[in-house]
């Protein structure tokens, strides 16, 4: 995305481009227009016009440097991105538990007063959804599925994660899986009373969605999903569906379209949350735990520097098109042994930043603001009517 320095001395002599002139090209040129110039007059320029080109870049480098290092940068975004503001960031400590060989896990305040289950997404898990605790060694907590828990806490819900048996969700093999262990699971725990929610993500979205036919949720939430909605036939009976998508992904938002209009046809309660791009500030990354403020900015940085993001901040392209994670290394901007332990956070926030396809907690006010209204209105069909087959 940038001209490095190698490819610079490809064309001028190795000898005019001093220590200084790297550091300008590989630090302080951040579009690819000034980058593309320097290249092009390298590249057609005579010997005599190449060294006087480099005593250019040597003269000026000084004001360059500074200017550089005393730009102002933008201040750190506020509204739903300002994680601090939420008010409810906190550890988790969630329970991992197994019933026969299903994978589960759980937190629940003292005294709930509904119940929502989360469906992951591909190649996710249940413990994606809580931070590392001696209660569950082998969680990660990853920044948008730990908040979205976290809020949920907040609202006196009580919190049951499920890991599909594959890398997604499958119907065949884990439905009935599923209907066992959360029956089992709330009434061990004297949930038998409370609503029951739904909340799944892309593979967990299109599940939820069928399985609401086999279960009595009062309410579901599918995001970056249109579920199953083109091949499934429900009635009025299928619980109020919430759809919570990303608009720069337009193909799937007119599917989204569809299946609202298909479910309010049927007299079902749908309705739609948007989602968009965000701009990565400098403390854009603080929402990893244990990711502090001062390495965020360098984290920013670098991607900036590196032409990962544009003068706004928002991202060039999509994340998992991109090898962003050189720059990160190439500047030492982690400690080498956090590189994987926090890859797939970084991650997963470069997608969100992106929006086109990512889990994501941003609306997570309007999503239990809607939850809450939806505890106690829904028409669920009741499990012994249900239709316990794969859609077609």
């Amino acid at each position: 995305m940038f001209l490095h320095y190698s490819e610079l001395t490809r064309f001028c002599p190795a000898g005019t481009v001093s220590h200084m002139a790297r550091r300008i090209f590989e630090q302080h040129f951040r579009n690819s227009t000034q980058c593309n110039l320097i290249y092009s007059l390298c590249l057609h320029a005579n010997p005599w016009h190449k060294i006087i080109l480099a005593c250019i870049i040597l003269i000026s480098a000084p004001l360059i440097i500074f200017v550089s290092r005393h730009s102002v940068s933008l201040p750190p975004q506020t509204s739903d991105t300002d994680w601090g503001k939420q008010g409810i960031l906190f550890p988790l400590s969630g329970t991992l538990d197994y019933v026969q060989d299903t994978q589960l896990v759980w937190q629940a305040p003292s005294s709930p007063k509904a119940v929502l289950f989360i469906a992951h997404g591909c190649h996710g898990s249940a413990t994606h959804f809580w931070d590392k605790s001696h209660n569950c060694a082998e969680c990660i907590g990853l920044p948008e599925e730990r908040v979205i828990v976290m809020n949920a806490l907040s609202r006196d819900y009580a919190v049951i994660a499920i890991s599909s048996t594959r890398e997604c969700w499958n119907l065949a093999t884990d439905k009935d899986k599923v209907l066992s262990t959360l029956s089992h699971w709330i009434k061990e725990r004297g949930y038998s009373e409370l609503p029951v929610l739904a909340l799944g993500a892309s593979s967990g979205g299109y599940f939820i969605s069928a399985l609401a036919k086999a279960y009595k949720f009062n309410a579901i939430v599918i995001m970056i999903s249109e579920g199953f909605f083109q091949i499934m036939e429900v009635d009025e009976h299928y619980p109020s569906t919430l759809f919570v998508h990303m608009v720069k992904d337009k193909r799937r938002a007119s599917l989204i379209k569809d299946a609202m209009e298909a479910l309010r046809t049927k007299g079902v309660n749908a309705s739609e949350v948007k989602c968009y791009p965000l701009a990565v500030t400098p403390h854009y990354f603080t929402k990893i735990p244990g990711l502090d403020a001062l390495t965020s900015e360098k984290a920013h940085q670098a991607l900036k520097d590196a032409g990962v993001l544009d003068k706004d901040n928002y991202m060039m392209a999509d994340g998992r098109s991109m090898n962003w994670m050189v720059p990160l290394r190439w500047r030492h901007v982690l400690p080498e042994d956090h590189y994987n332990l926090w890859d797939m956070h970084m991650r997963e926030l470069l997608n969100l930043a992106f929006g086109y396809h990512e889990m994501t907690s941003i609306p997570s006010k309007k999503i239990f603001d809607w939850l809450d209204r939806h505890l106690y209105i829904s028409k669920a069909v009741d499990m012994a009517d249900s239709d316990r087959t794969n859609p077609p």
